[in-house]
Formats: C-alpha cells, structure tokens, sequence
C-alpha cells in the first residue's frame, strides 16, 4: 500500500471522527499523527516539531494575552460601556455585534465570546429581550472579527505561517484587514438589517429568576426509605410530577440507564433519572420523598442556592467526568443537573464526561462567596447568570495592560519584530505587572495547540507523499481554462465545506498545501488562494460544532442543530460576494 493511500485513508478517517464528535479534536489528531508515524509517514524525529513551531507558539501567545485584557477589566470596560447607553433592542443587537467584531479582532474570538455573553444575556434578562435574538448573531460577529488582524483566529496565523515558508515573506499584522473588514462590515450590516429576522426564536418562559428556559435538565433522584412514592407506578409519578417531566428509567446493576415499563414500582433505595427544569425538581423532591443523588440532602432554595453555568472550550472539565468535578470543587460546589443540547443520556449523570456548551447546575451554599466564585473561575466554568457590573479592578493595571499590547502590535505591525517575539514579550510584561499570574499554563486552550501541533506533522506529510499536488493536478484538469474568479472561488467554497464540519485551524492546514500547488499548477501567486483559504476557514456558521462560538451559544440561545444554516447559509453567500472582488482587488 503506497504513502499515499495510507495518508488518504488515514486522514478520510480523522475527519469522520472529528464529525461524530465523540472524541476530543486534540485526541483524534494525535491518533492520526501517531498512525503516519508508525507507518513511517512522517519520521519519529518530525512528529512533535509542531509544537515548536511558531504559529503554535503564537496561538499559546494570543490566549496568554486575551486573559490577561480580561483580567485587566476589559469585561467591566465593556460591559460599562455598553451599560451607559440607552438603546433600543434593534441598536443593542448592532451595538454588541460591533464590539464583538472589534474585540475579537485583536483577541481570541472565543476570549471575545467569553467578555460579551453573560453582559448579553445579562442585558435581556434586565429589558426582558429574548436572548435568542441577540446569541447567534454575537457569535457570528466574533467569527466575522476574526479575519481582520493576523491574531483574530488560528487560521490566520497559520496561513501567514506558511506563507512565509513557501514564499519567505509572511503576511503582515493588518493584511487580512483589506478582505477582512470589508467582510467583517457588511456582514454585521447584513445581520442587523436582514439576518436577524431568519434566527429561530423560540418563546421563553415568563420566569424572569432565570436568564435561560432550560426545561430538560438531567436529575438522578433516589427514592427515600420514607418516600410516598413507594408502590407507586412510574407513570403515576409522572402524572405527579407534571408533563413536562420525563422519567427515563432507573439506574441498573451495572451503573447503566435502564428504560423500564411505566407499569413498574417504585422501591426504596432506587435511583430514578428524570428529565425535568430546575424549577420542579425542588417540589418534585418535597412531594415524593425524593432526594439528589450524590451526597445531596436537599435541594430546597431556603437550604442551598442554585447556579447556571456554562462548560467553555478552555474549561478543565472538558472530557472529565464528575469525580474529577467534585475532587476540584470540594466542598463549595456539587453538580445537581446536567443540561445537553439533543443528548439522549444513556449512564448515570456520575459517569457522564462533559462537553464544550453543557449547562451545569449547580448547588451552592452562596453565590456571593468569593471561594465559590474562585471555583467557578478555577474550573473555566461561565455564569449563566445575571452579573452585577464590577468596578475595574485596577485602572492603571488595565491602561498598562493596553499600551503594552498596542506596542506589540505596532511593533508587528511595522515589521519591528517577529510577531512571537513581540507577543512573548508582552506576556511577559502582563506578568510584571500582575495581570498575568498564578499558574500560566492553565490560561492556554490546550486542546487547540496540541490539535494544531499534531495536525501540522500531518499537513506537511500531505506536501511530501504529494497528495495535495495530485488533488491541485486533478482540479487544474477538470477546470481546465477555467477563469481565476472562478479557481479562487472553488477554493473558497471547498474551505468553508470542510470548516463547517472540522476545526477551523485544521481545515487551514490541510488546506493550505492544496491551494499553494493549485496556484503553482495554474501559474498565478500563491497569495489570493491562500486568503481564500483563510477567508474560508473562518466561515463556521452552518452547524454549532463548525465553531466554538457557535456551541457556546446553542444552549443560552435556545437554538437545535437546524437553526445555524437558516441565518449562515446567507451570510455565507454574502461572504463570497464580498470576499472573491476584494482578494482579486488586493492581491492579484
């Protein structure tokens, strides 16, 4: 079997298992990387030199700077900001776009996401706007502001990475600006103008205690010795408990969920999992003699306050199960419910590991325990809850803070210094003046790095076997004579396919190989296909797992799986027709 198949195979598999989503993207990239390796694809030497390389580097750079602005005060700065204006629900939609575009321009987008969701959420919960107007649009923004500066997201760096490995010139700070503002403007003008009215809103319920109307939150319950729903049937629980509960089964031997008749009854010492909101679960308890699993007495509000919060991508909890959540947590935080988007549980809620967008709840003896919101902080967990606007915590720190980034920026900018040294530099400046802290490794996004460290070994063995100059051979012959317009599109669309189902760093190192033989096969530069390719890899907007912004929103918004094309298959239209003018302007 040739270099070729192997890779071929191997990759068609890594992106089947990216789209099934059941494992990490981090862990199917080092399993892809580990098969090349023992096929002798990619040499032994080679197969960690990605995580040398500098546009790994400058990733792990970029989410060192993004929480040391935020721990500076940029989510109270903006927040203040924002607060200070009286608007209508129209101009806060424009308004939060525009600082979301802005933001995530010059900070990781998903850093962006994390400033400017709990002040929306906070927001509509105060003018009583359904969030689901405002979610899916701010994460699109962010997306959008990601293509302005070479730092907005990973694509870009790596596509100005291999430039200059190709070409040795590189792309500059603000050269993404000339298509990406262009893009980034009149995309946040058509989702303003046109795109808000294709998003799926769906009604929340009148409770204003709670920013979310999340019903179908995961419980296990255990059947006290004294409960009154002893001998009672399952569907008589059910008629208790209300129609919008629903029992799934009773835990087995085996620590599965085992779905039983609704004839069945009730014994002592059994553990029901039931669907239901955190609002019935307390009077679910008190009326059937219930109690929470896992050490839980009570859930009764007068006993022990109740917290929403949100699992992100950089959250330590992101593939661990709840004994890795309680050993962390200690004593000040214990995991009552667990919400997921379209999941049908199947184990215990114990044996459940945690996804990027879960919705925990969480039982706490008082929100405004500063250990509390340590934990919270420590375990990269979002409050899903309204906030009240915090002063900036130093405002001298936060000034200090902006300089130093602005000077690295102009430093790169201007072609001064390398872009990692000039970022390594202010890191280490955000640490001398404390904005930076405590254990540095636990601000970087771990997976991210080490997928796009893997995925780099993997992207340079498609150079070498010579599939990304066959696969360039073989679309320079079925479009032969084909106008560049038109190769420059196809490469646009063939990248936003493949973003819309994988990770966008990975999408730009697969494809930035193929676009630079296409040019080369075809005889123009190299640069207009590479900022198609990286025009494309930021276009994430058809599914929730295109992106992370997207999956951060799903639950808060309210959205299902079929909502993001409604309002992305537009916008990406409109993308297109902006995009492929301006790279034939600027770079052609």
């Amino acid at each position: 079997m040739s270099d070729q198949a192997i890779l071929s195979c191997t990759l068609v598999v890594l992106m089947g298992l990216l789209i099934w989503g059941k494992w990490r993207y981090d862990a199917v990239t080092l399993i892809c990387l580990a098969s090349l390796v023992l096929f002798g694809i990619v040499p032994a030497e080679n197969a960690f030199s990605g995580f040398g390389h500098p546009a790994v580097i400058t990733v792990a750079l970029v989410l060192l700077i993004s929480r040391g602005l935020q721990e500076a005060g940029m989510v109270s700065l903006a927040g203040n900001f924002i607060s200070r204006m009286t608007l209508g629900e129209n101009q806060f939609l424009i308004m939060i776009m525009v600082v979301a575009a802005f933001l995530s321009s010059f900070m990781n987008n998903i850093g962006a996401m994390a400033l400017l969701l709990p002040i929306t959420l906070s927001a509509c919960q105060k003018m009583e706007w359904n969030p689901s107007k405002f979610l899916m649009p701010l994460a699109f923004a962010s997306i959008l502001g990601g293509m302005n500066t070479v730092i907005g997201t990973p694509p870009n760096i790596i596509i100005a990475q291999y430039r200059q490995e190709y070409t040795g010139v590189t792309f500059n700070f603000f050269d993404y600006s000339f298509v990406g503002l262009a893009v980034s403007i009149l995309g946040v003008l058509f989702i303003a103008l046109i795109g808000f009215r294709l998003v799926k809103i769906r009604d929340n319920a009148a409770d204003t205690t709670r920013l979310i109307d999340l019903k179908n939150y995961l419980f296990e319950v255990t059947v006290k010795d004294d409960s009154k729903a002893i001998g009672m049937r399952l569907s008589e629980i059910k008629k208790i408990s209300g129609p919008e509960t629903e029992v799934l089964g009773m835990v087995n031997d085996s620590g599965g969920v085992s779905r039983v008749s609704m004839g069945r009854k009730i014994q002592p010492g059994q553990i029901l999992v039931i669907k239901t909101s955190p609002d019935d679960i307390s009077s679910i308890q008190e009326t059937l003699g219930f109690e929470i699993a896992d050490d839980l007495v009570t859930v009764k509000e007068s006993d022990l306050a109740e917290i929403e919060v949100m699992v992100t991508a950089g959250s330590r909890l992101v593939g661990r199960k709840h004994d890795f959540l309680k050993r962390l947590a200690s004593d000040d935080l214990a995991l009552l419910g667990l919400w997921r988007q379209g999941a049908k549980f199947r184990t215990r809620l114990a044996r459940e590991a945690f996804k990027v967008g879960d919705v925990l709840l969480l039982g706490v003896r008082t929100i405004d325990d500063e250990g509390v919101k340590e934990r919270i902080k420590h375990l990269g967990l979002m409050p899903l809850m309204e906030r009240d606007l915090q002063t900036i915590p130093s405002r001298s720190r936060l000034l200090k803070s902006l300089i130093f980034f602005g000077l690295a920026i102009g430093l790169t900018a201007f072609n001064v210094m390398d872009i990692v040294v000039a970022f390594l530099l202010c890191v280490i400046a955000f640490i001398s003046i404390k904005v930076l802290n405590g254990n540095l490794y636990r601000n970087i996004e771990w997976p991210v790095v080490v997928m796009l460290a893997a995925m780099i070994p993997v992207g340079q063995a498609l150079e070498t076997s010579g599939i990304s100059l066959n696969i360039a051979n073989f679309i320079t012959a079925t479009t032969d004579g084909l106008p560049l317009p038109w190769l420059i599109l196809m490469v646009l669309v063939i990248t936003m396919f493949v973003s819309d189902i994988v990770n966008n760093a990975a999408t730009a190192v697969i494809m930035a190989p193929i676009a630079a033989n296409l040019a080369l096969q075809v005889g123009q530069p190299v640069e207009p296909f590479l900022m198609a390719v990286a025009v494309g890899a930021s276009c994430a907007f058809l599914s929730p797992i295109g992106h992370q912004c997207n999956t951060l929103v799903m639950a808060p918004g309210n959205y299902k799986f079929g909502d993001y094309w409604r309002l992305g298959l537009p916008l990406e239209c409109v993308i297109v027709a902006i995009s492929i003018p301006m790279i034939l302007f600027v770079w052609t």
